[in-house]
Formats: C-alpha cells, sequence, structure tokens
C-alpha cells in the first residue's frame, strides 16, 4: 500500500513539473491555459450531450418505425389479396385479348 502512494505522488509531481515546464517553453499563462482547457472540456462535453441526444431520437425513431410497420402489415396484406384477386378475374379476358393479338399479327 505504501508503494502505491508513492506511486501516485510521484506520478502528481512528474506532471505538475511536465504542466509547468509546458507553461514555460510555450510562454502561457496559467489561468488561460486553464480557462483554454476548460472551455475545451465543455465543447466536448457537450458534443457527447449532442451525439447520445442524437442517438436517442434514432432509437425512438425506430421504434417508432417499426411500430407502423408492423400496424400496416395488415393493409398491406389486404392490398395483395385485392391484387390478386384482380388478376385471377383479369386473367381470362387478358388472355384472350392476347389470343386475338396474335391472331392479327400473324395475319
Amino acid at each position: 500500500m505504501m508503494g502505491l502512494g508513492r506511486f501516485l505522488a510521484g506520478t502528481a509531481l512528474g506532471v505538475g513539473v511536465g504542466l509547468v515546464a509546458y507553461l514555460t517553453l510555450t510562454e502561457q499563462d496559467p489561468v488561460t491555459w486553464g480557462n483554454r482547457v476548460k472551455q475545451q472540456v465543455t465543447h466536448t462535453t457537450k458534443q457527447l450531450t449532442d451525439v447520445r441526444d442524437a442517438k436517442n431520437n434514432v432509437t425512438q425513431k425506430a421504434a417508432k418505425l417499426s411500430t407502423a410497420l408492423t400496424a400496416a402489415q395488415p393493409v398491406l396484406d389486404d392490398i395483395q389479396t385485392e391484387v390478386d384477386k384482380f388478376a385471377f378475374k383479369t386473367a381470362p379476358r387478358l388472355s384472350a385479348i392476347q389470343e386475338v393479338l396474335d391472331r392479327q399479327n400473324t395475319d
């Protein structure tokens, strides 16, 4: 346990020294740098929130679409049944028309 405490203290000290060296070399004010980092974190957080909201929106829309498609299936089945009935009823007439056309084309 004592080793972990020393490791964390050493890591924190290293990060602190590294930050001081970075700010010194880039001639940045620590307050300005801190504000810039805060703005970047705020901006990234907002972007992540926007992505999460968009994902939730897509999930909700997909659920609504699935429900609508399920509800529409009986209507689509009825339409297909009516199309099949129409095709069955008109088949003899279309066949007769095709025979007449075939005879005219051979003449």
